[in-house]
């Protein structure tokens, strides 16, 4: 078996790649979510239905488990 020695976190050497500069604003096409759980914007209600679905899988598999071990 090997020996691992250092540290697990290694150097990502990007070489002599250039990273063209943002745009005049920096953030085009970045979307940043609200501080604090906020929605807002059109997508609030795509996001909630999306946990609200989620919620209920998880829900039904705990559900499921549960039955499984009373039996």
């Amino acid at each position: 078996m090997s020996q691992f020695e250092g540290s697990l976190a290694t150097k990502l050497d990007v070489g002599d790649m250039n990273f063209p500069a943002p745009m005049s604003g920096g953030r085009t096409g970045l979307r940043l979510t609200q501080p604090g759980g906020v929605l807002r914007g059109p997508d609030k209600y795509d996001v909630l239905a999306h946990r609200r679905r989620q919620a209920q899988i998880k829900a039904r598999r705990l559900l499921e488990l549960m039955e499984g071990q009373s039996r």
